[in-house]
């Protein structure tokens, strides 16, 4: 128990803070007992004598018992989250610090902006390494060097549209018209003449677009108990995979037969 634990602030004050905390863990992809467990220490660090959180991919509640025997509660609804790794391990580190008492509850919006403005590697990381992955799919599934060349160029414009697009567009939406353009791109490289196999250079491409980490904690949260999240996360995968193969089909139905 730190030195602010016996609520210097309030117990609503608190509350809203790991609220804050956890809901950027949910919003970057963190496991659901992550969460839990994050709001939970950061609730009984500043002296709470009971807390109850739930969550599942979209919602937070947390039920807090003050030393007083009062209660309160409050609610965080989450309609997008992501997978950034790096944010999840920023975050950590900032809950580890409100317990610790190094970080003031006060000073926590001012640093979960601060984490939220922070960027790993410089923008062109991004660029290069989602084409040596696709380049490397395409040759690990028996494309040539020029099918790899195709697939990192289609790369380029599928890495612009995840880093640019604005935020409040649907995720479905979204993922079917990147792969649309990414299979017409393809077939339009293709006919120019860069690559050997059309498949090959598809293949490598829709690899950096399925969702592998989100189908992963699916799994991860089943296998520990959260079954409800890791179901609603294994369906949020599945149909973006199936927006992925829309897209696809969609992009070699239509603009296959007229190139």
């Amino acid at each position: 128990m730190n030195q602010q634990s016996e609520y210097a602030v309030s117990p609503d004050e608190v509350l809203r803070s790991a609220l804050d905390i956890g809901e950027h863990l949910l919003r970057n992809g963190a496991e659901i007992h992550r969460v839990e467990d994050t709001i939970s220490r950061i609730c009984n660090a500043f002296g709470a004598k009971h807390v109850e959180v739930f969550s599942i991919t979209s919602v937070i509640i947390v039920s807090m018992q003050t030393p007083d025997g009062s209660y309160c509660q409050q609610m965080r609804r989450v309609y997008k989250t992501t997978h950034n790794l790096f944010m999840v391990e920023e975050l950590n580190r900032l809950s580890r610090e409100l317990c610790d008492g190094t970080l003031p509850l006060s000073d926590l919006p001012a640093a979960i902006a601060s984490v939220k403005n922070k960027r790993p590697y410089p923008e062109w990381i991004y660029y290069f390494g989602a084409m040596c992955a696709t380049a490397g799919f395409s040759v690990f599934f028996g494309g040539t060097l020029w099918d790899a060349l195709g697939a990192a160029l289609v790369a380029l414009p599928i890495t612009f549209v995840d880093r640019c697009a604005p935020r409040f567009l649907n995720q479905m939406v979204l993922t079917a018209l990147n792969s649309f353009c990414a299979g017409a791109l393809a077939l339009l490289l293709y006919r120019l003449g860069l690559g050997d196999n059309i498949d090959k250079i598809m293949i490598g491409t829709i690899m950096i677009l399925i969702p592998g980490l989100a189908l992963t904690n699916a799994v991860r949260d089943m296998m520990i108990g959260d079954i409800l999240s890791g179901m609603l996360r294994l369906l949020q995968s599945v149909l973006l995979a199936l927006m992925i193969a829309f897209g696809f089909a969609a992009a070699m139905f239509l603009i296959g037969g007229v190139l």
